[in-house]
């Protein structure tokens, strides 16, 4: 039997003068990849949001994991396992690969200064798992839009998501990038 993570159950959400959803229902299962597919203004990148809080929806039920879910932040759903890449990055250029993947969950040693060796260690596992060829130290403004991307990509498998969102994630790579992606 299939592991049902998410259940969407006539999710609406409304903004001045348009509804954006309109009793929306969806299932996600347990390593299973799913495309959500519509023309521009149809409400997917909505329902993206409503899911991880960005947004809060009018009406309908959101599961996760079997109970009932509400996020009120992104945090909160990063948190519980449910991680969105938008198609506008969120990365900040003058630091590396691996700051930006662990930024604000930097790891610490018993003083609490920064563990710089754990913290290229876990972002080095992170690029070698997505076959992405460049060093933690990278300055991420040196990188590609694709390769941005992809460093997205690892920050979100850091929190060890159950549930990955991706809003449009091959537009910016090149076939290389969308085949490490797939894989």
């Amino acid at each position: 039997m299939r592991e049902k993570l998410l259940s969407i159950q006539e999710v609406s959400k409304a903004f001045p003068g348009v509804k954006a959803l309109d009793k929306v229902s969806l299932n996600v299962y347990r390593g299973n990849v799913m495309a959500l597919l519509g023309e521009n203004g149809a409400g997917k990148s909505t329902l993206m949001k409503v899911l991880t809080g960005i947004y809060h929806k009018d009406a309908g039920i959101i599961e996760y994991l079997g109970e009932s879910a509400s996020f009120k932040n992104p945090r909160e759903s990063q948190f519980a396992g449910i991680g969105i890449i938008h198609q506008e990055l969120n990365l900040i250029p003058e630091l590396s690969i691996a700051e930006n993947i662990f930024l604000g969950r930097e790891f610490t040693n018993k003083l609490g200064c920064i563990n710089w060796k754990k913290m290229h260690e876990e972002a080095g596992k992170l690029l070698k798992r997505l076959n992405i060829p460049y060093s933690t130290e990278t300055l991420v403004r040196d990188l590609s839009i694709g390769g941005q991307q992809m460093v997205e990509i690892a920050k979100v498998l850091s929190y060890e998501t159950k549930v990955i969102i991706m809003d449009e994630p091959t537009d910016a790579l090149t076939d290389t990038e969308t085949a490490a992606l797939f894989n």
